[in-house]
């Protein structure tokens, strides 16, 4: 069974009380063996095992006396309260201690227990529950600041999560007017001269949107409808373009399932329709490959277009928007590169872990 949080540390103190009262068991019945005097150890076990008991029956008493009137007071407050603190402990400690015993003794036919003058065994106490006292209080301490400094690290941990998540956030909202705006000027570039064209252009950013909207909310989708959505946008260009322009994907069916941020791959495929077509109606192909190894997602955009300038390498809004999203969604395990392709064009390889998504209907 479950312990409540509060009740939790009530085993290791009980275990804590029994090796105290065993060490200075041992102590006092040693010390009668070397007077010579035998036959002390009932006696002896009950009195330091109630002491021990006793006082860690006292402990939430110095544990509020402390959070109440100790952790960041003023020491004017402080002080006085944990001497009235360790003089209340003490009184109650050997008020326990002579009660318990006035009963056990008797139980053990040990007879009455005789604790002296109780005007003189109250102070008595007194000194050795300032030790007590103090020794508690310190571990009370101790503990109070372990898990301050546990809740603060928790919510540095949790700020800093909500910070990555508001720039991965930021990047996505800065992808879609980008190219809602590139969209539209393709729109607007051909709408005086083939006003049909412009219309299916219309329809197809739609449905594009459409689309784009039903996955809004998702931090990932997976790789499958993300191709779907590529496959739509490279449509819209396709029209614009005269059919000058076709996808194909490689996609290994383990690999398919994989989750990618929303609109990943988009930039990539506008910066090869961007600077990949040969100058005039040359067509451009476009390949996505994906494929999972050693519990990682490799993908793959290449064109065999006239290849990438020597600036794209370094530069670009899409491609650092790419990158960014990478390391803020796998903390920067995550690879990118933009590299000239072995027979011309381009060919972007991304590397992150793979994590497994379902696919949207």
């Amino acid at each position: 069974m479950r312990l409540p949080p509060r009740l939790r540390n009530l085993p290791w103190l009980f275990a804590l009380a029994t090796a105290v009262g065993a060490s200075l068991f041992g102590y006092r019945l040693f010390d009668d063996l070397a007077r010579g005097v035998g036959g002390t150890w009932p006696a002896r076990a009950i009195e330091e095992f109630t002491g021990s008991y006793s006082a860690v029956l006292l402990v939430p008493f110095i544990s509020w006396m402390v959070r109440r009137f100790g952790i960041c007071k003023p020491l004017a407050i402080a002080i006085p309260m944990q001497i009235l603190g360790w003089a209340l402990f003490s009184t109650a400690h050997t008020t326990l201690m002579a009660l318990s015993r006035a009963v056990i003794f008797p139980l053990a036919h040990l007879g009455p227990y005789d604790y002296g003058n109780m005007v003189y065994r109250f102070p008595m106490e007194s000194f050795n529950d300032a030790v007590v006292y103090g020794v508690i209080a310190g571990f009370v301490v101790f503990f109070e600041r372990l898990e301050r400094a546990k809740v603060t690290e928790l919510a540095a941990a949790d700020l800093q999560r909500k910070l990555a998540q508001a720039n991965l956030e930021n990047l996505r909202l800065q992808l879609q007017p980008h190219f809602l705006f590139n969209t539209l000027n393709a729109i607007s570039a051909v709408m005086y001269e083939d006003v049909g064209k412009a219309d299916a252009m219309i329809a197809k950013l739609s449905a594009f949107l459409r689309t784009i909207l039903a996955s809004s909310d998702a931090r990932e989708i997976s790789l499958h409808d993300e191709l779907d959505i590529e496959r739509t946008y490279v449509d819209i260009m396709t029209t614009r373009l005269e059919s000058a322009l076709s996808l194909e994907t490689r996609v290994d069916d383990d690999a398919a399932g994989a989750a990618v941020p929303p609109m990943l791959l988009q930039p990539l495929i506008e910066n090869a329709i961007q600077h990949g077509r040969p100058p005039g109606q040359g067509g451009l192909r476009v390949t996505i490959a994906a494929s999972r190894s050693n519990g990682r997602v490799v993908l793959r955009v290449s064109d065999d277009g006239v290849g990438p300038p020597a600036e794209l390498r370094a530069e670009g809004r899409g491609l650092q928007n790419v990158q960014s999203r990478l390391e803020q969604l796998y903390d920067g395990d995550c690879t990118f590169e933009v590299l000239a392709g072995a027979r011309g064009g381009t060919d972007v390889r991304l590397g992150f872990p793979y994590r497994a998504v379902e696919a949207t209907v």
